[in-house]
């Protein structure tokens, strides 16, 4: 059977993010950098180090993909754009990024692990229009899975 490759695996973890926090907001969710979001919105694609080289296995030419998991809200309702990131980042809200990717961490199949680690504090994200948006990331390794 074939590995799952990247991008059905970036498209299993939106979807499964989107099923998650769309329910009480209207949350923009894209597979791949999002250069000009519409806030709230949630990015996830290849980090900085893409792959692992340590988790490879027999057959696997670079081991885990390394995901960058990037939330930001607007800063106009600073109070209101906190709360919803607070409510992404909380391991023990409805609407936690990381719990919605660990509800099933096989990614419908798409995957043999997956695991949340470096998770970050808020930080200011420039954009070339309406000055900062505030957000968090981690990373996310995914074992790809025999689909």
């Amino acid at each position: 059977m074939p590995v799952a490759g990247l991008v059905d695996i970036m498209d299993a973890m939106v979807a499964q993010i989107a099923a998650a926090v769309s329910d009480d907001y209207d949350v923009q969710v894209f597979a791949g950098v999002l250069w000009n979001p519409t806030p709230p919105t949630i990015d996830v694609y290849p980090g900085g180090l893409a792959r692992n080289g340590e988790t490879a296995s027999f057959d696997d030419i670079s081991g885990g993909y390394l995901f960058t998991v990037r939330a930001r809200v607007l800063t106009a309702d600073i109070e209101a754009g906190q709360q919803l990131l607070w409510r992404f980042m909380d391991d023990t809200d409805d609407m936690s990024i990381a719990g919605a990717l660990m509800a099933d961490p096989t990614l419908n199949g798409y995957a043999d692990s997956l695991s949340v680690r470096d998770i970050g504090g808020a930080i200011p994200y420039p954009t070339g229009v309406d000055g900062e948006l505030l957000g968090f990331s981690f990373t996310c390794e995914v074992l790809a899975g025999r689909s």
